[in-house]
């Protein structure tokens, strides 16, 4: 199941049951991280659960609503009631660490759970007209553009359901911006490679509302 998995920001580890966990780097300062969440943590996938408890007050979570974003921040005495929201494998979020001023330090976020289909079953992503917020719900990483360019990923095969002028948005952590790629008839212009548990925007530019699907690999 290792195949096909690499991040130089997150790690997984599997064991025979298929649970395991992957490791995500928040840097801190205010600094925004697109996350996704890889595994299903058996316990409804709520925000309180799966985000690193270390995260100091000012930090927030973002998540989008296909026109905006929903923003929940963490006061003194810890996550207001909001923030039961679940965040189900496949999803994509923001997480901030801390405020810009608050000195906050890199945190490491453990995602931990089970991976949500069998060994050689499959699972559908939906990707509807416009932008959606994206992540693997299985833990994979790799290049999302399609699997017959030079690079593509068979295990993230995101581009190839995407007609001319979609686009791929990847974050790019060091200089807080998104990193975008586009279509140009049946082409890419460039990669949009993701680590485990890292999230990324699709914008589904023409349409029609399309669908990938990730099979688990042995």
């Amino acid at each position: 199941m290792a195949a096909g998995v690499a991040s130089s920001m997150a790690q997984v580890t599997y064991s025979q049951n298929i649970v395991g966990y992957a490791t995500v780097v928040l840097p801190g300062n205010g600094q925004y991280t697109l996350v996704a969440n890889p595994f299903d943590d058996g316990n409804g996938n709520f925000a309180t659960n799966i985000l690193n408890a270390a995260l100091p007050k000012q930090s927030q979570y973002l998540t989008w609503g296909g026109a905006s974003y929903t923003t929940v921040q963490k006061l003194a005495a810890g996550w207001p009631g909001t923030a039961s929201a679940q965040l189900a494998p496949g999803q994509g979020f923001f997480v901030r660490n801390g405020g810009v001023a608050s000195g906050a330090p890199d945190i490491t976020n453990v995602f931990v759970g089970s991976v949500i289909t069998p060994v050689g079953t499959s699972v559908t992503n939906s990707l509807a007209l416009g932008f959606t917020l994206q992540g693997s719900p299985i833990p994979y990483g790799g290049n999302l553009a399609i699997s017959g360019q030079a690079g593509g990923d068979t295990n993230m095969d995101f581009g190839s359901p995407l007609t001319k002028q979609s686009q791929i948005l990847t974050w790019n952590g060091v200089a807080q911006a998104f990193s975008t790629v586009q279509k140009v008839g049946s082409a890419w212009g460039g990669t949009a490679s993701v680590g485990v548990g890292e999230g990324f925007f699709i914008n589904n530019k023409n349409g029609p509302a399309t669908n990938v699907v990730e099979t688990l690999n042995p």
